[in-house]
Parts: structure tokens; sequence; C-alpha cells
């Protein structure tokens, strides 16, 4: 009879004990999970990209010393230095489009020569010949900031729209316009492209 009392006594001291441990667990269970943080899970997408290729030094043009050009000459100079040639590659990811825009950045501290006695010139390769996209043009800077994010100051040369991914090739070469009187003078641009994919 009292093995039965003492075998009885154990079992509900383990029964209760088993019950408070899983009040406990469970309570502690609701208070982890109503105190969870939201959990925001952000997606990025990359709709598109261009890119600037070039094999140069650097990703334009210095002319140091300058002389003054006919632009019959400066269109064609083909010496090392003169010109510059680059190409932007267009990808299509999860984007229709893709637009892009081609500006120049001047070198300041570098440039001595005024914008108005600097011709610009832009070339875009079309079935193996190069073929002018504008006439030589002054160094034309932007008044404010442009939604491709060119900023003011820097100078817009074109823009494009791609449905598909491709590459472009550019040639681009600046020359001192022969009216200048500039001697000696150095002039700086440095190629940017920016773009954006709708």
């Amino acid at each position: 009879m009292e093995k039965k009392r003492e075998l009885s006594k154990n079992f509900w001291i383990i029964w209760i004990a088993i019950i408070l441990f899983l009040i406990i667990a469970v309570a502690v269970g609701f208070a982890l999970f109503a105190n969870r943080k939201n959990e925001v899970i952000i997606q990025e997408e990359n709709g598109g990209n261009v890119v600037l290729n070039y094999s140069s030094n650097f990703p334009g043009i210095k002319i140091i010393n300058a002389v003054p050009t006919t632009d019959a000459v400066g269109m064609k100079n083909s010496d090392e230095g003169e010109y510059f040639d680059f190409s932007v590659e267009s990808s299509l990811d999860n984007a229709r489009s893709v637009e892009y825009e081609i500006s120049l950045v001047k070198d300041k501290k570098f440039s001595t020569i005024p914008d108005e006695d600097i011709h610009i010139y832009l070339e875009k390769e079309n079935s193996g010949t190069y073929a002018a996209l504008f006439e030589p043009t002054v160094f034309t800077p932007l008044k404010k900031d442009n939604k491709y994010g060119t900023k003011a100051g820097d100078m817009v040369l074109t823009k494009e729209k791609k449905s598909k991914s491709s590459v472009d090739l550019y040639r681009l070469r600046i020359w001192l316009r022969d009216q200048s009187t500039v001697v000696n003078g150095n002039y700086s641009v440095e190629v940017v492209v920016s773009g954006i994919s709708k």
C-alpha cells in the first residue's frame, strides 16, 4: 500500500512538471511571436545597363599647346591623341528599353582655352564607316542638371534610345578653332555616359 502511494505521488509530480513545462514553452513562443518585427523583403531588379568602353589611358581628349585649326582639318585629325574612340554597350535585362546620353565634362583646372574657341565633333559608326552626328560646334554647357544625371556645366553630345541590347561605336575630336587668338592653350574633356531604363 505504501508503494502505491509513493508511485502515485511521483506520478503526479512528474505530470505537473510536464504540464508546467508545456505552459512555459507555449507562453515563451507566443511572446517571441508577438514581439517579432515585421520583415520587409526588398527585391531589386536590374532593368538595364549602359557601359562606356575605351582602350586609351584617359576617357577623353587633352589638347596641349593647341594651334588654330580649320574645321576641314580638325574633322579628319587622325594622329594619336587627336581623336578618342569609344563604345557604348547597352544591355536590357528586365526593361523594355534603355536611354543613354553621352556628355563631356570639362577639366576646369587644366583648360586655359575659352569654351567658344573650342570646336567639338562627334561621329558614330554605321556599316563600317563613321558619319557625323553634328557639325563642329563650340562647348555648350548645361544650365542645370538633367534627368539622365548630367550635371550643370557639362555638355550633352547625343542621346540614344535602345529597345534591344547593342554596342554603338563613336569617335570624338576637338580642336582650337582657326579664328582663335589663343596661343599655346590647353583644353581637356572627359566622356561620360549615363542612362535610364524603362
